[in-house]
């Protein structure tokens, strides 16, 4: 497994390749209930929630001065001692079934597609999908960074080109729907994990490093990517379907016309295959950190374990995405906050190279715990 210095481009489309999956083709679902005011607030307010704490761990890597995945970032800064050690071997097992079930989404939901496209039997799509996407990871960091720069572009473009086909379509957008509460909340919930690529920032400092504002940059322009792309989906989906599905790309195909339904069928495959590899390979790398496990070895535990609970078939696919939401908000909500405060205060590096400044402040640390609590929630709560 290869490790080279990322390009800026690259770094970027990490983030964009994170973000852009699962999470995104279930917004249009969850907005339908609150209309295009609501999505239009969600969307800017969840960026900037995500920007805050995505920031936040660079800014805790940047203090630390060593490439560090998050949970031994906890170590050093929040889980020490004896109840410390078993503590952290728990926050590993939770987080090691937030990043499965995202992983078992991937594959659910390429390998479905991939089989309506070929005609080949489910699990053999399945098994097909899990090559091609942990087959790039088993290289390491470059290769998932040189794969991601292609994808991203391969989103955008396979992304524009459904959006210009809705162009001749009637729009029948509703600027309010008539959801409550628990609507709103389930679209913010769902908005931020289409943001969330928060694992993939600790491969994007390394792969940029020593360049700290250039990994602050790839951050918030990646997030930003993700945040244009989810809108386009979403205000497509709205305006030309008939039935917004929760695959939002079915419902989009089936209203503009056939030659979409195989551009759209590609666009998810590509958008799930993306995640996989951003995700896989923090899994990874966090296994090889905690176990002491060789990289082959952790680079197997992190991608095999992901198809062999999918054929479990215990959830459907937009439960597997609730779950990882869930779990992953949680863990960040209780744990990611006083770490960065512990950093602040004792981090190795003294005066690193870039920091929040006023945005480290305990008000901001405040408005990033509401932000996360309000992610949890809204993963669970029902819509239905």
């Amino acid at each position: 497994m290869t490790e080279r210095r990322l390009t800026q481009w690259e770094a970027t489309s990490l983030m964009v390749g994170a973000g852009v999956g699962a999470g995104i083709m279930a917004v249009p679902y969850l907005a339908e209930r609150v209309g295009l005011v609501g999505l239009a607030l969600i969307l800017p307010l969840a960026w900037a929630a995500s920007v805050l704490v995505h920031l936040m761990l660079a800014e805790v890597l940047f203090r630390t001065g060593r490439h560090l995945q998050v949970v031994e970032l906890m170590r050093l800064y929040v889980m020490r001692g004896r109840v410390g050690r078993w503590l952290l071997w728990a926050v590993f097992a939770l987080l090691s079934v937030a990043f499965l079930a995202n992983l078992a989404a991937y594959i659910s939901g390429a390998g479905e597609i991939v089989a309506g496209l070929t005609g080949l039997p489910g699990r053999v799509a399945e098994v097909l999908v899990y090559a091609v996407s942990a087959g790039v990871v088993f290289f390491g960091l470059k290769a998932v960074g040189v794969a991601e720069r292609f994808g991203a572009l391969v989103l955008a473009g396979l992304a524009l080109a459904i959006g210009a086909g809705a162009a001749g379509v009637p729009f029948r957008l509703a600027p309010a729907g008539g959801g409550g509460t628990s609507a709103w909340l389930a679209l913010y919930g769902m908005v931020m994990y289409a943001y969330w690529t928060f694992y993939s920032v600790p491969q994007v400092v390394k792969g940029l490093a020593p360049d700290a504002r250039g990994a602050v940059r790839a951050i918030m322009v990646g997030l930003g990517i993700n945040g244009v792309l989810t809108a386009l989906v979403a205000i497509v989906a709205l305006g030309v379907s008939s039935e917004v599905t929760e695959v939002a790309i079915i419902g989009i195909s089936a209203a503009i016309g056939p030659w979409a339904a195989t551009v759209g069928s590609v666009l998810i495959v590509a958008a799930l295959v993306t995640s996989y590899w951003s995700v896989s390979l923090a899994l990874a790398d966090i296994v090889h950190e905690r176990t002491g496990a060789s990289p082959r070895v952790s680079w197997l535990a992190a991608t095999l374990p992901s198809l062999l609970v999918l054929w479990l078939g215990v959830w459907q696919f937009l439960e597997w995405l609730r779950l990882a939401a869930g779990a992953t908000a949680l863990v960040l909500a209780l744990i990611t906050l006083p770490m960065y405060r512990e950093a602040q205060r004792s981090g190795p590096v003294r005066d690193p190279a870039w920091t929040l400044g006023v945005w480290g402040s305990p008000v901001a640390l405040g408005l990033a715990l509401v932000a996360l609590l309000l992610m949890a929630v809204g993963s669970v709560v029902s819509v239905a």
